[in-house]
């Protein structure tokens, strides 16, 4: 098992980044919260990880920290969840809300994430309400905060990945920037973005 990596960022979206580990571009899977957590390109990073073996290929995921992993891994053993839909999820919502949702039964909430309906919601609380702690030790996140240039760019990317139409998305995006005069790192602008669709 492929515990994680470390090495030189080469590429990154919101969703997928390309990792040089001494010659070997591996590329990973993420969420929009590892996103978050990402340097500029150029930058030494670490990401915690995740191996899918497939019989027609192989699938690496990669996290910030150890309990975006540890709600992925529980996410991909409730029935009808694939990885795919449990990055969906993960970029939906930070750990700490996914967690405080479940806890709450709060499947408005969950339902509103593209992909999950309401007997998906449903079948996350009754398969992981009593397996989710209440006090996690949470690790601090290897990297700061990133500001990219092309901020508008990058969440409507992200939104559009998510499986919102474009129009919708640059709509409620252009908001939200408007508002905040885009002082906000690129994960809340999508949050926000997502309260408007």
């Amino acid at each position: 098992m492929i515990e994680q990596i470390s090495g030189i960022l080469v590429q990154k979206t919101p969703t997928f980044c390309v990792l040089d580990c001494h010659g070997i571009g591996l590329g990973l899977h993420i969420s929009l919260h590892s996103y978050a957590q990402l340097g500029e390109p150029g930058t030494e990073i670490r990401l915690i990880t995740h191996l899918i073996i497939r019989d027609d290929s192989l699938q690496l995921y990669g996290f910030a920290d150890a309990e975006e992993r540890e709600l992925f891994r529980k996410l991909i053993a409730v029935s009808g969840i694939g990885p795919r839909l449990a990055i969906a999820i993960l970029s939906g919502l930070s750990p700490a809300d996914l967690v405080q949702a479940i806890a709450n039964e709060d499947y408005q909430l969950l339902t509103h994430i593209p992909g999950v309906g309401k007997k998906t919601a449903q079948r996350v609380v009754l398969e992981l309400k009593e397996k989710l702690v209440k006090t996690r030790e949470k690790v601090p996140p290897q990297f700061p905060p990133v500001r990219p240039s092309t901020l508008r760019e990058e969440a409507l990317l992200a939104l559009e990945t998510l499986g919102y139409k474009h129009n919708e998305a640059l709509k409620a995006i252009n908001s939200v920037l408007a508002r905040t005069e885009g002082e906000l790192p690129l994960e809340e602008i999508i949050k926000l973005a997502l309260k408007e669709i």
